[in-house]
């Protein structure tokens, strides 16, 4: 239709309109842009803010632990019978290595008090004292007088003499902080610490803090005050200096932050300890944490540097939105531009429309981030995209994959598998499949993977290629494996535990009646021989209740630190007779191990079965099995990846290895290896790897088996070191004398009673019996007076034997109580750490270890 030029011409388009809508587009997409950044700029500023305040407060903690651990360590020298000589102080914090390995503690030093009319004599008495005898020259808060306290405090004994020179002979209850310090450790028998202090050497002087630790003249610290300092020998004292302690701290650390300390426990308000000379002028702390060491408290105060503005990756939020205002009012200038004319913005769609595309097909970012590996191929699927994700899963470059057929990732079990997926990609029928299969890396290894396959079609429809999403499954199924396999074993144990408990009342009975049938039989050879018979299996029968407590981890572990190189020598001539002479036994031992916290016992059970395991692993042919130990820094991410499952916290571990070239196992096998009575030999063995199982999950360690068939099994157990040392054997007992009085025996087994009762009576006691814990505490209640002993087991049927205990002390808080169960200690008494009996006796018993007991828990004293 030809125009009617007559006609109106249109109005002009009004370019400002649309353009000041996409101005108030952009400016709301900046504003949220802005916000989203500048909120995850501040979340990662307070992350990093809290990463730094946890480590420099675990600093801290470790290093003021450490510091205790050395003045204890001193405590337990100087708290031995002899006067410790000047020549033997020096050795033994000469020992100690404190310049080198403890940089913020200055000295060692031990105190003694004297009173004021004994001072003259004791300067005389002491050598290194003479002509010695000082008091501070500065401290932060007025000196004592001399004749304000009844006593001085002396340094007696201080090293190293290179850091403090003048420390001999010095009068630290001169100053007020370290006298209340000191007075402190003696009353609590505890650690205490000092506030602020000023060490001088020469004309330099240094901020420092005390730590005390009180020596009795007694083994153990007495239970009153009043005991306590009648009982009190002298202080050890460790001097800590402030600088260098913050300083160590501070420079492995990040330089964007610092820290400042108080002194919240001052007597004149909180005083500072540390002043970071990095402190920005008129700063606000950024956060304020308490610490509290030795019973006083520290306020730490921390801050932002100019630094922390200035990190890697840090940028300023405000450029977020200084560039979104740029770029809307660009956008809408240049929207005003274009909508000039229609022809011309047609034209301009149209370009912009190809560059889209164009720079689509080029450049698809999301490939370079994805965690998923991607594999684009053609029609005849050949790889014609091969993204970073697939580098790191499969091992192969982009350069090598390109062009070639990723089947030669699928191992043979599943090529026909993806021969029949290809097909029904090409006819069509493969929209969003999804299957799992294996795959082969480069370095040979293989994975498992969730493939997502999604066909790629042309403009017509037609079959252009196939898109593969590949997500790398195995660690995940690793730990669902694993923690599939740690339930099995917890169910498995918490029914061992009760079988191994109600087995233990059988053999108590059986063991009780047959060792009371020999002390009463007439002389008859045959039926003693029968009985001993008897009493011999049913020891076997206890052994074997032993081994499932041990699988369920319930076993009774006597736990100190130990070297576990010591003992594995120590058992060298055991496991040698143990094995096939065929098999030699090699040792690969780390010296100067770290100790660990163990029962020695446990220990030797667990190199035995794996040392036997190993053994007949190899076989009758020769072969060699390796101890080795190891001491290892262990990450999270080591832990998980090696032990899934297992709840080991990182840090430094004591690693056991058990290697063998024997017959090797599949994963299978594996898997069922720790079952109980299961074996891989033609009939089961027993409980042994099981027991085992349970001895190292009872010592919180981990455990981790490899092996591979024809080649060989190792299997690494993982121990916790100790920061402690092996402490010595406790001396036993003298046998207690016979005993005499009234015992209330509950028990619902009617025979254990009654073996009870007689043993009881035989030995020269009087016995009372109950079926249960309601019935005990009634008839205590009626003849509390005369109750000497009350022998408890701790599971009856309508009341328990915790719940009567709890009764029974609330009545006579004095009587004794002796405590039985088919349970171990440790597991019987979890409920009772707040009110302990006066002893305890596991079953099967015999009877001569009753009596023994019973006499043993009446022979104490108890209060009235």
């Amino acid at each position: 239709m030809t125009p009617d030029p007559l006609s109106p011409a249109p109005l002009p388009p009004r370019p400002w309109g649309p353009a000041a809508l996409v101005f108030a587009l952009g400016l709301a997409v900046t504003l949220s842009l802005y916000l989203a950044d500048r909120h995850r700029q501040e979340r990662r500023d307070e992350n990093r803010i809290q990463r730094f305040m946890d480590r420099v407060e675990g600093s801290l903690h470790n290093r003021m632990g450490r510091y205790e651990d050395i003045v204890r360590g001193a405590q337990g020298f100087l708290a031995l019978d002899h006067q410790v000589t000047e020549t033997e102080w020096r050795d033994y914090v000469g020992g100690l290595d404190l310049p080198q390995r403890h940089p913020g503690l200055s000295s060692l030093a031990y105190i003694v008090p004297v009173p004021n009319q004994e001072l003259d004599a004791t300067l005389a008495r002491l050598p290194q004292l003479q002509g010695r005898y000082h008091r501070p020259q500065a401290d932060p808060m007025p000196l004592r007088a001399p004749d304000q306290d009844p006593d001085r405090l002396l340094i007696e004994l201080c090293e190293p003499a290179a850091q403090s020179p003048g420390a001999l002979g010095l009068d630290v209850g001169a100053s007020h902080t370290q006298r209340v310090a000191a007075e402190r450790a003696r009353d609590t028998g505890g650690a205490a610490l000092s506030g602020l202090l000023f060490f001088t050497n020469g004309s330099v002087r240094q901020e420092a803090v005390a730590l005390y630790l009180p020596v009795f003249r007694t083994t153990t610290p007495p239970e009153d005050p009043d005991a306590r300092r009648a009982a009190l020998k002298g202080w050890v004292s460790a001097g800590i200096l402030i600088r260098p302690l913050m300083d160590d701290i501070l420079h492995r650390e990040d330089q964007g932050l610092t820290f400042e300390v108080q002194d919240s426990f001052s007597a004149k308000g909180p005083r500072w300890l540390y002043v970071s000379p990095s402190w920005p002028t008129g700063a606000a702390p950024v956060a304020v944490h308490d610490l509290t060491f030795a019973e006083r408290g520290w306020r730490i105060r921390y801050a932002l540097l100019p630094a922390f503005y200035r990190t890697e990756g840090r940028h300023r939020s405000e450029w977020v939105l200084l560039a979104g205002l740029a770029v809307s009012a660009s956008l809408a200038l240049g929207l005003a531009s274009l909508v000039g004319t229609r022809a011309r913005a047609l034209e301009l769609a149209r370009h912009m429309t190809g560059s889209l595309h164009r720079a689509l097909a080029r450049n698809r970012s999301h490939l370079e981030y994805t965690p998923l590996a991607v594999i684009e191929t053609d029609p005849d699927f050949l790889i014609q995209e091969w993204n970073p994700a697939a580098e790191r899963i499969f091992g192969y470059t982009r350069a090598e994959m390109l062009g070639r057929d990723p089947r030669i990732l699928v191992p043979d079990e599943g090529q026909e598998e993806l021969s029949r997926r290809r097909k029904g990609l090409v006819d069509g029928r493969g929209e969003g499949i999804r299957i799992s299969l294996n795959v082969l890396c480069r370095t040979g290894q293989r994975r498992h993977c969730d493939w997502y396959i999604t066909a790629l079609q042309d403009e017509d429809g037609r079959f252009a290629g196939a898109t593969f999403l590949a997500d790398d499954v195995t660690d995940r199924q690793r730990a669902e494996d694993a923690l599939r396999q740690s339930q099995k074993l917890e169910s498995l144990g918490v029914l061992a535990g009760g079988i191994a408990h109600d087995f233990n009342n059988l053999l108590t009975a059986i063991l009780g009646t047959t060792e009371m049938a020999l002390t009463r039989i007439p002389e008859d050879p045959w039926l003693r021989e029968a009985l001993q018979r008897i009493e011999a299996t049913t020891q076997r029968g206890a052994d074997l209740a032993r081994q499932l407590l041990a699988y369920a981890g319930k076993g009774h572990f006597a736990v100190k630190p130990q070297n576990l190189n010591r003992i594995i020598q120590e058992m060298g001539d055991l496991l040698t007779v143990s094995i096939s002479k065929k098999v030699a036994l090699q040792y690969d031992l780390q010296p100067g191990l770290p100790p660990v916290e163990a029962d020695s016992a446990q220990f030797q059970q667990v190199v035995m079965n794996l040392v036997i395991n190993a053994s007949e692993a190899i076989g009758d042919r020769p072969g060699t099995v390796t101890l080795r130990t190891r001491a290892v820094e262990c990450s999270q991410a080591e832990l998980s990846a090696t032990f899934p499952g297992q709840v080991l916290e990182p840090g430094l571990f004591v690693r056991m290895e058990v290697e063998d070239d024997g017959c090797g196992m599949d994963a299978e096998t594996i898997g069922r290896i720790f079952d109980p009575f299961f074996s891989t030999k033609f009939t089961g063995r027993g409980l042994g790897l099981s027991a085992m199982l349970g001895i190292v999950r009872g010592h919180h360690a981990g455990i981790h088996v490899e092996s591979v068939p024809d080649v060989g099994t190792t299997f690494i157990l993982l121990f916790p070191a100790s920061e402690h040392t092996a402490l010595a054997e406790a001396t036993r007992p003298a046998q207690p004398a016979p005993a005499s009085g009234l015992v209330l025996v509950a028990d619902d087994e009617a025979i254990i009673r009654e073996l009870a009762r007689e043993a009881l009576e035989g030995a020269g006691l009087q016995v009372i019996e109950a079926r249960d814990g309601q019935e005990a505490v009634e008839l205590f209640r009626q003849h509390r007076a005369q109750v000497d002993l009350v022998l408890l087991d701790m599971t009856m049927p309508r009341m328990g034997g915790a719940e009567a205990f709890r009764l029974i002390r609330e009545m006579t808080p004095s009587v004794r109580v002796l405590l039985t169960s088919g349970y171990t200690q440790q597991e019987s008494l979890d409920s009772l750490t707040d009110l302990p009996p006066d002893g305890f006796l596991q079953k099967p018993f015999r009877v001569r270890d009753l009596v023994a007991k019973v006499q043993d828990v009446m022979a104490l004293r108890k209060p009235s």
